[in-house]
């Protein structure tokens, strides 16, 4: 069992598409996943009902009687993994999150707004697992960059950044393309729908390297 999060107290950093995509990956990969949504406007759900072999997966979201801590342990015992976006703010219930989390990733754009987000982020993270008492995986990814070969100055630039400020950042950046963009209109998903594309290669990359993460935690390490 593990629970990824994405967490970035910067709204608009991708948090709710690399969500879908990984419940997406899992899918195809004949995983059993699950979702919670905290996002205020609760994309996830309306999605996954638009796309036949997402329609089954389960989306937990909290209210006043449901609280984020019992419904991520009910997700939990009934899937392998559960899938978590966070709002773009820093609340009790996005701290709660995180610490029920084994796997935290941070999504940051090519800014200095996200660079700063992402550092806020990152030390919550380690909050969080200070109040867990286990340690919890963590990665910044790089989001939104050139999909060419070659990287540009500024990604370089904010990899160096996270990195002296003590952040990890995966190795494979999210890179933009127009298909991110329209798969909430036009029902298709890349990691289901066309796997030797290179937007889903791209993204089977990023799904591999949070894996290891979650390959390297010790085995007592579970929520």
């Amino acid at each position: 069992m593990a629970i990824i999060t994405f967490a970035q107290v910067k709204g608009g950093s991708g948090k709710t598409t690399l969500a879908k995509c990984t419940v997406a990956e899992f899918v195809a990969r004949g995983g059993r996943v699950a979702a919670m949504d905290l996002d205020p406007n609760r994309p996830l759900g309306r999605f996954f009902a638009r796309i036949p072999e997402l329609a089954s997966v389960e989306v937990a979201v909290p209210d006043g009687e449901r609280r984020v801590s019992g419904l991520a342990r009910g997700l939990a015992a009934r899937h392998e993994t559960v899938v978590i976006d966070l709002m773009g703010a820093a609340t009790n219930d996005t701290q709660v999150a995180m610490a029920l989390s084994d796997l935290v990733i941070v999504p940051s754009q090519m800014s200095e707004d996200d660079f700063r987000g992402g550092i806020e982020t990152w030390r919550q993270i380690e909050e969080a697992e200070a109040v867990a008492r286990r340690p919890i995986a963590r990665a910044v990814l790089m989001v939104r960059t050139s999909a060419g070969a070659v990287r540009p100055r500024v990604e370089g630039f904010l990899r160096e950044a996270y990195e002296k400020a003590g952040a990890r950042v995966l190795g494979a950046s999210f890179g933009e393309r127009t298909v991110w963009k329209e798969m909430s209109y036009a029902h298709w998903v890349p990691p289901l729908h066309d796997r030797e594309s290179h937007a889903a290669q791209n993204f089977a990359a990023i799904f591999d390297e949070m894996l290891a993460l979650l390959a390297a935690l010790p085995a007592d390490a579970a929520a």
